[in-house]
């Protein structure tokens, strides 16, 4: 899992450097799967939805081998401006990073594990 974690880091810092900060990066699994769900939020995906979550999957499929890829099974853009981030990312500044998380709740959904990749409670989505 951590080689899957660097390359999303990765892709991160690559697309925050062009398109501009995300106030949430992470990768989540949820209890009730077996495949990862990557979290984003940006002030840049608001403007359009469809061509960032394009720009994304896109890195995502250039970067990733297909035995990571499977291990996905969607990327969620969390575009709510009124979003109550959890406690656990109240006070979380983290910036191309990867800091774990087991056994938490995230809007209604009971994270088993997760990597908080960037998260700024300071611009929450």
């Amino acid at each position: 899992m951590k080689k899957i974690v660097n390359k999303l880091i990765s892709i991160e810092r690559e697309t925050s450097e062009i398109k501009g900060e995300y106030d949430l990066f992470a990768f989540f699994l949820r209890d009730d799967s077996f495949r990862w769900d990557i979290l984003v939020a940006a002030k840049w995906i608001s403007s359009d939805k469809d061509d960032a979550l394009g720009y994304i999957s896109e890195k995502v499929q250039n970067a990733l081998d297909t035995d990571e890829i499977i291990q996905i099974s969607r990327i969620v853009i969390l575009d709510d401006p009124n979003l109550e981030l959890p406690d656990f990312l109240q006070n979380l500044h983290i910036r191309h990073g990867a800091t774990e998380i087991k056994d938490e709740e995230f809007l209604g959904q009971h994270i088993k594990r997760g990597y908080i990749i960037t998260g700024n409670s300071n611009q929450a989505a």
